[in-house]
């Protein structure tokens, strides 16, 4: 299946290059304006996380993204909501240890002052 990249859905495909490009910069200031304030996920391990906590460990070196591929990126607009799913190759260092992990993922964007911010992420890792 091809993505579908709509030019409204634009600003929300390009959500993940920025969220990566922040996550290896370790650039807080700017993940604090990719997610809104009251973005969670699932991680890996099924225990709910939220945008302080993945500010915290960043802050802290806990969590750090080194490397990234971003597969191809389908986004559907409802409005002020957006769907996004993909798959992507990261390499990571959780805790001291590096892995490298394939993963699909599906993120919920909310138009919010005039500016697309990820509210809630989904992920599994793919084997």
């Amino acid at each position: 299946m091809r993505p579908r990249i709509q030019p409204t859905s634009k600003p929300c495909a390009r959500s993940g290059t920025r969220w990566g490009e922040a996550m290896i910069a370790l650039d807080v200031a700017k993940l604090g304006q990719i997610f809104g304030d009251d973005w969670i996920t699932v991680g890996l391990s099924g225990n709910v996380y939220t945008k302080q906590q993945l500010l915290r460990d960043i802050e802290v070196g806990k969590k750090k993204l080194t490397w990234y591929a971003l597969g191809p990126i389908d986004v559907q607009v409802f409005g002020d909501v957006a769907i996004a799913q993909g798959n992507v190759a990261e390499k990571r260092i959780i805790d001291g240890k590096e892995a490298r992990m394939d993963l699909v993922y599906q993120d919920i964007l909310r138009k919010r002052a005039g500016r697309w911010v990820v509210v809630r992420s989904m992920g599994a890792k793919v084997e």
